[in-house]
């Protein structure tokens, strides 16, 4: 684990970088999926542009992985915002209803 002393005569594993996205673009191929994880803040605007996208934008990251992993990833992703939800209540999510979960 990143956090524990490294063992004598190993050497330590470097902190993985850690990334705010509020915002997230998904493109496919034929064999994978993209994720292009956004970090949008509407508190700057730029000043090229108007209307509603105007705030600025910045790409912080992006994952590409096979679409069978992006397949198997909603489950797990299912049981653990489920998990939460009955131990905290319920995740307000625009656009998002609870006849949509499975």
């Amino acid at each position: 684990m990143p956090d524990e002393p490294a063992e004598p005569g190993k050497a330590a594993e470097p902190a993985l970088p850690r990334f705010y996205a509020n915002l997230v673009n998904i493109a496919t191929s034929p064999y994978d999926v993209t994720l292009t994880w956004i970090e949008a803040d509407p508190t700057v605007l730029r000043e090229d542009q108007i209307g509603p996208h105007a705030m600025r934008m910045e790409a912080v990251a992006q994952v590409v992985m096979p679409l069978g992993h992006a397949k198997a990833l909603i489950p797990l992703l299912v049981k653990v915002i489920s998990q939460y939800e009955t131990k905290f209540g319920q995740i307000p999510a625009p656009g998002f209803d609870e006849t949509s979960k499975s």
